[in-house]
């Protein structure tokens, strides 16, 4: 299992994406109006997407963002 994690290509805006299967994650997204771009994907067991999804409320990053 993969996550996404994309940056804002105009402002310090991130995400991190919904869990995918493959590594099939768009390059280029647009969510809420900004343009996005794929920063890296991060391999995850149960155990290290707990660690992503704690650190991402600490750090105020919105986490399970679903693209297409």
């Amino acid at each position: 299992m993969f996550i996404g994690y994309y940056k804002s290509v105009n402002s310090s805006n991130e995400f991190y994406s919904e869990i995918k299967k493959d590594l099939n994650f768009p390059t280029q997204v647009e969510y809420k109006g900004i343009r996005y771009l794929l920063n890296k994907t991060i391999q995850v067991s149960s155990t290290t997407e707990k660690k992503v999804i704690e650190t991402a409320q600490r750090l105020g990053i919105e986490f399970n963002v679903k693209i297409n």
